[in-house]
């Protein structure tokens, strides 16, 4: 019995970690941002929702967001192609 729980602990061990390095390869590939077509800086009155709106308009598929290559930097709209 004891041999068995040990078996199963370390499966369900295994299992999490193919798990949850899986979901942290899928979010590096969702967080990357392309800074070639930023335009305008974002504020409280020009979000996120604005700067989507605007690139759509602009014919980028993608939207886009607002975002910054450094956190020194202040944050722009950039459009995803």
């Amino acid at each position: 019995m004891g041999s068995t729980k040990a078996l199963v602990t370390c499966l369900l061990v295994i299992i999490f970690a193919v798990m949850l390095s899986n979901h942290n390869v899928l979010a590096s590939e969702i967080e990357k941002v392309s800074y070639d077509n930023c335009r305008h800086l974002c504020s409280d009155t020009y979000g996120w929702f604005e700067c989507m709106n605007d690139c759509e308009a602009a014919g980028f598929i993608n939207g886009g967001q607002c975002a910054s290559p450094s956190p020194k930097d202040p944050l722009k709209c950039c459009c995803q192609k």
